[in-house]
């Protein structure tokens, strides 16, 4: 009786719990754009503190003063940089293979690497043009190159 109950409860729910609901709802925007809007650049290096809680070495992160451009006929992104503002022990430890990479891109679009370019957000090798495709919430895609280079006035 009891598991008869239950089977009944069981289905009572799901009816209950179903919408009727099928028409009439407001037609949410569907977000065209797939450009990548902005970067930053980063220098990561070890520091001379150790953590306590770990006893490994602190990793310490400079952001560097950049300069931004975007080529939206050639898909084409560079980040421009300074190294003015890192630690004197670190500028000539400073090499574009080992920088860090952040982007922002379109509302609501997704970005992935391709041809072997490095994942954004970690340290990799920006010595060389990189691609990236990025695809806009209603599927549009785009190809995009990001270019790293030191500023040059």
């Amino acid at each position: 009786m009891k598991k008869l109950i239950n089977i009944l409860f069981t289905l009572l729910l799901a009816v209950v719990a179903t919408s009727c609901l099928e028409n009439g709802l407001e037609e949410l925007d569907t977000y065209t754009d797939c450009d990548i809007t902005s970067g930053e650049i980063y220098w990561r290096y070890y520091g001379t503190d150790v953590i306590p809680g770990s006893g490994e070495t602190q990793v310490k992160q400079v952001r560097l003063a950049r300069a931004v451009e975007q080529d939206a006929d050639n898909n084409t992104f560079y980040i421009r940089y300074v190294t003015g503002n890192l630690p004197a022990d670190q500028v000539s430890a400073f090499t574009t293979s080992k920088v860090v990479i952040a982007v922002t891109i379109s509302t609501a679009a997704v970005i992935k690497p391709i041809d072997g370019s490095p994942t954004l957000g970690v340290p990799g090798d920006w010595s060389k043009p990189n691609k990236y495709e990025v695809m806009a919430a209603n599927g549009d895609k785009k190809v995009w190159t990001i270019v790293v280079e030191p500023y040059q006035n």
